[in-house]
């Protein structure tokens, strides 16, 4: 009996390296797609060009050499991502700022529902102090807080310095203490009298 499938042309079981590969894409996609696409969500504001930016990403990684991606994920992700949504961004001139409320949304996913209503507020209260930081002051605070990466990794998806990725982080921190401690408080005396 012969085969109907031509011997040259037989689909061969992957191999262990190609196994490995996809193993590592499909966690690699487990592990970020979720907070990248949060990431260029905030940066465009629509949640449907985010999701596309997030998959050309994705395509991208397949492309590249596991051996020298590896060792710099993180950032080589966010800043393939970031690359990416300023193209789409020049694609749609002019550019769309972007919506706080978006960004409210996007980032308040992530409260404890069971957390007291203080904790809520202070929450609303810190979002809404970021809000008004300008956007690469916004960028820096969130690549740093929200998604964990380390201010050397913001600078290679930034393109800044780590010196200066430092000193947006601090002038981003230092207003937003300065907004969030209210009114300066009056101390009194002992003898009633106020300093």
């Amino acid at each position: 009996m012969t085969s109907l499938i031509d011997p040259g042309t037989d689909p061969q079981p992957p191999d262990s390296a190609a196994r490995a590969r996809t193993a590592w894409v499909a966690g690699t996609l487990e592990r970020f797609e979720v907070p990248l696409t949060a990431y260029a969500r905030r940066l465009l504001g629509d949640e449907h060009q985010a999701r596309d930016v997030v998959q050309d990403v994705f395509l991208r990684l397949c492309q590249q050499d596991r051996a020298v991606i590896e060792p710099v994920l993180a950032p080589w992700l966010y800043r393939v991502c970031r690359n990416r949504v300023i193209d789409e961004q020049r694609k749609a001139r002019p550019m769309n700022s972007v919506d706080s409320a978006v960004l409210d949304a996007t980032t308040a996913h992530t409260v404890d529902v069971d957390a007291p209503a203080e904790t809520h507020d202070q929450l609303a209260q810190a979002l809404a102090a970021v809000s008004t930081l300008s956007a690469p002051v916004q960028e820096v605070l969130r690549l740093k807080f929200s998604h964990g990466l380390t201010y050397r990794e913001i600078a290679d998806v930034t393109g800044l310095t780590v010196s200066h990725v430092g000193v947006r982080i601090h002038e981003g921190m230092t207003i937003l203490r300065r907004r969030l401690a209210g009114p300066p408080r009056v101390a009194a005396l002992s003898d009633g009298g106020v300093r």
